[in-house]
């Protein structure tokens, strides 16, 4: 033991062996001549020239050599097996981990569920908590994808290091991350831990000379007593992360049973979405503008609607948000674009109309294009077309959308921005960024200001926007009442239902004829 705690080598062992062996063997020689004298050592040596004296002399020799033969043997087979091993650590390190962040993997999340299953006691629970980033494929397509690497890379330090010892991290694949925790004592502490674990992980990454916004949103499933599968588990998380996400920004939310059931609800509408593309289930309305104190409409707004064979007319808000999740938005966008542009050819060539684009569409490269060629083929000219884009998806950092913006606007397409907040974000980044026109909504106004301040409130952004030289329109005007406080405030251009319900295309068609047009037949009446 201690010749093999010096010598590891196997090798270097049975060699010092055979060398010691054959050193002995001259050593009793001379100790022989030593002892005995010259006369009995040169008998000896006489005497050592029989054969049964070689072959005790070339004896030690031979077994000398014969160890170190091994040792060579065994050296090589120890040096393979180390290999081997080696190579199954290897095998199993890429099985098991994620190449990129090195955190353990999908089939290690399975493997290790399934042990906790087998293994866990009646009353102990395990909470797997997945969560993911908001706009990463963003970051892929306008920094590129060694940008978005760095962002999981980073991530993944933040969460290993705000994880302990009862936490284990997964990287599930792409922006998804899971946190597996066993013996969890109560929902309470899951919440504490899903709100430090945000507030340390979405936090801006550096990139070069780039600062890249994080941001996301956590799902959690609770394992109690009983049999559960992976897959399952991976499911009511997801269904916890899609309710957590339809909270403004970085939030938590747990898995219920009800969850469930809205899952299969939202999953057959998402089919019969589909389904309806073909099915003519889908139509547009248009929604009047006007220059207030004239009766004559300037232009129209579309407005999509469903009408659903079972459940009948689905409200806009509910199947535009789950068209945006699931992506099929930019589906009904294009669907949308080319059936207002056909409907707009037939109206009289000074009318505008409003059409609403979502983030998603923006995102894609070569909507601009899109836009253009359904112009050609409609027949209708550019001037006549505004983009209505919320102003969350204009950002200096979506490349993307600020080309295809960029472009449509070289095109002689102009750009609207709604939402309350285009009132002071859209009306700043009009110095970089030019816009055509900002819409405000009465009803996000009405909730800042209140019906009293609400006219005061209202010519505080007109003069705003006067000021940078953007024209407004004033939308959700519903009522007499509102349209008088819009005139009182300033407001040049309304829109909504104060003058009546939608139109359909055909309605609008007869309400912009020339006879119509020339007569002043319009919809809207104003007060003395």
């Amino acid at each position: 033991m201690m010749l093999k705690s010096y010598l590891p080598d196997i090798l270097r062992r049975y060699a010092i062996a055979g060398l010691a062996i054959g050193s002995l063997t001259a050593l009793v020689f001379w100790a022989v001549e030593s002892y005995a004298g010259v006369h009995i050592a040169q008998a000896a040596l006489h005497a050592s020239i029989s054969p049964l004296a070689l072959a005790l002399g070339i004896g030690p020799a031979v077994l000398a050599l014969f160890l170190i033969a091994i040792g060579l043997r065994n050296s090589r087979l120890a040096r393979q097996l180390a290999h081997e091993r080696a190579s199954v650590h290897s095998l199993r390190q890429a099985a098991y981990h994620d190449n990129l962040t090195g955190l353990r993997n999908r089939h290690a999340l399975s493997e290790d569920v399934a042990a906790l299953v087998a293994d866990s006691a009646q009353d102990e629970r395990v909470a797997v908590m997945l969560f993911d980033l908001d706009r990463f494929k963003n970051i892929n397509d306008t920094l590129g994808h060694g940008a978005g690497d760095q962002v999981l890379r980073v991530l993944t330090r933040r969460i290993e290091r705000h994880c302990g010892g009862a936490q284990q991290v997964y990287r599930l694949g792409g922006d998804e991350f899971v946190v597996l925790w066993k013996d969890v004592p109560n929902d309470a502490a899951i919440g504490r831990f899903c709100t430090r674990l945000a507030e340390a992980v979405f936090t801006p990454v550096d990139y070069g000379n780039v600062t890249i916004d994080t941001a996301g949103s956590i799902g959690v499933a609770v394992m109690e007593s009983g049999t559960v599968v992976l897959s399952d588990l991976l499911k009511r998380a997801d269904l916890a992360l899609y309710r957590a996400k339809e909270t403004a920004g970085s939030s938590h939310c747990f898995y219920t049973d009800s969850m469930d059931s809205d899952y299969r609800l939202r999953r057959d509408l998402e089919t019969d979405m589909r389904n309806s593309l073909s099915d003519g289930a889908f139509g547009v309305d248009y929604l009047p503008i006007y220059e207030a104190g004239s009766p004559r409409p300037v232009g129209f707004t579309a407005h999509l609607k469903w009408a659903h064979p079972l459940y009948g007319d689905v409200a806009p808000k509910l199947f535009m948000a789950m068209a945006e999740q699931s992506g099929l938005v930019v589906m009904l966008g294009k669907w949308m674009l080319c059936q207002v542009l056909d409907d707009a050819a037939n109206w009289r060539s000074g009318i505008d109309v409003t059409l609403p684009v979502s983030p998603a569409q923006l995102a894609t490269p070569g909507f601009a294009a899109d836009v253009a060629e359904a112009l050609s083929v409609a027949g209708v000219a550019p001037s006549r077309l505004v983009c209505d884009v919320f102003c969350n998806a204009i950002s200096a950092d979506d490349r993307i959308a600020m080309t295809e913006i960029d472009t449509l606007r070289r095109s002689g397409v102009r750009i609207a921005v709604s939402d309350f907040s285009a009132g002071i974000a859209g009306l700043a980044m009009n110095r970089v960024h030019p816009i055509d026109r900002v819409r405000l909504d009465t009803d996000h106004i009405k909730a800042i200001a209140g019906e009293a301040r609400f006219v005061q409130m209202l010519s505080l952004f007109l003069q705003l926007a006067s000021t940078v030289d953007i024209p407004v329109t004033l939308t959700g005007v519903d009522s007499r009442k509102d349209l008088e406080c819009a005139i009182s405030a300033g407001a040049v251009e309304v829109e909504g239902c104060f003058a009546g319900p939608a139109l359909s295309a055909t309605e609008v068609r007869e309400l912009t004829s020339v006879g119509a047009a020339a007569s002043g037949d319009g919809r809207m009446q104003l007060a003395s």
